[in-house]
C-alpha cells in the first residue's frame, strides 16, 4: 500500500507525531505568519461588520451574553484566526501528500488566470448581480442603494480570500482528494486528475452552500431564482479558485478571491 506525494506517482512515508506537524510549519512559517495576520485584520473587521448588521435589540443581546463589545471582539478575533491555523495546518501536511501544496514563486500563467478570473468575477458580483439579478430580485437591486463601507471591504478581502480559501480549498478540497484516494486509489500508482476535479466541485457546492443562511437572512425566502443566484456567484467561482489552487497554489487562489472582491467593490464604488 502506497500513498502519494504528488501526482507524479512519487511515494510518501506516513508519519503521525507532533514532530512531523512542526517539520511543516518549520517550513512554511512565512506562509503562516502571512495568514494569521491577515486573518486577525480580517476577523476585526467581519466582526465589526456583523455587528453593524443587526438591528439594535440583536446587538444588545449579542453584547449582553458576552459582556462588553471589546470582548465579543476579542472572542471572535481569536476563534477566527485559532480555526485558520488548525485548518492550514491540516491542509498544508494532507496537500503536500497528494501533491496539491507548492511553495509560491512566480508564474506568468498563473498571474494571467487570476487577472481572468478576477474580472469575470468582479464583474459577475457587481455587474451583473445589480443589473441582471437585480432586475428579477428586487432585494439584490435595493442592496446596491448605498456605497459599500469600509469594514465590508476590508471583510471581503481580507476573510474572503484568505480564511474563505484556506478553509474551502486548502483545508477541504486537500482533505476530499485525500479520502478518495484513501479509498478508490490506494493500490493506484498515481492519483488521478478527476479525483481533484470532483474535490474541487464537491468544496465549491459546499462553500456556495455555506452562503445559504446569509441569503435566507438577506432575502427572508429562498426561491429557485435566489438559489441559482447562490450557487453561480459562490460555487461557479470557487470551481476557479479550485483549478488554480490544483495547478499552482493556494496563493494564486487567494489572489484570484481577492481580486474579484477587490474588482467588484471598485466597479461599486465607482460606477454603480
Amino acid at each position: 500500500m502506497e500513498r502519494y506525494a504528488n501526482e507524479k506517482n512519487v511515494p510518501i512515508i506516513e508519519k503521525k507525531s507532533i514532530a512531523f506537524i512542526m517539520k511543516y510549519i518549520k517550513e512554511n512559517w512565512k506562509f503562516f505568519a502571512f495568514m494569521i495576520l491577515i486573518c486577525i485584520i480580517g476577523g476585526y473587521f467581519t466582526t465589526i461588520y456583523t455587528l453593524q448588521s443587526f438591528d439594535q435589540s440583536m446587538f444588545e443581546e449579542t453584547i449582553k451574553q458576552v459582556g462588553s463589545k471589546e470582548l465579543f471582539i476579542g472572542i471572535s478575533v481569536a476563534q477566527i484566526s485559532l480555526y485558520a491555523v488548525i485548518f492550514a495546518g491540516i491542509g498544508i501536511i494532507l496537500s503536500n501528500k497528494i501533491g496539491l501544496w507548492k511553495k509560491f514563486e512566480v508564474n506568468k500563467k498563473a498571474i494571467i488566470g487570476v487577472i481572468i478570473i478576477s474580472i469575470l468575477g468582479g464583474l459577475c458580483l457587481s455587474i451583473v448581480d445589480r443589473y441582471v439579478f437585480g432586475s428579477f430580485i428586487n432585494p439584490v437591486l435595493h442592496s446596491y442603494d448605498n456605497k459599500p463601507t469600509i469594514e465590508y471591504i476590508i471583510s471581503a478581502f481580507t476573510y474572503g480570500g484568505v480564511f474563505e480559501e484556506i478553509l474551502m480549498r486548502l483545508f477541504l478540497m486537500s482533505l476530499f482528494s485525500w479520502i478518495i484516494a484513501k479509498i478508490f486509489y490506494r493500490k493506484e500508482k498515481e492519483i488521478p486528475t478527476k479525483v481533484f476535479v470532483i474535490s474541487n466541485i464537491v468544496a465549491a457546492l459546499l462553500f456556495a452552500a455555506g452562503h445559504l443562511p446569509t441569503t435566507i437572512q438577506t432575502f427572508g425566502y429562498v426561491d429557485s431564482l435566489i438559489l441559482f443566484r447562490c450557487f453561480f456567484m459562490n460555487g461557479a467561482f470557487g470551481i476557479a479558485f479550485g483549478w488554480l489552487y490544483r495547478k499552482y497554489g493556494i496563493q494564486y487562489s487567494m489572489l484570484a478571491h481577492f481580486g474579484c472582491h477587490f474588482v467588484s467593490k471598485l466597479i461599486w464604488l465607482l460606477f454603480i
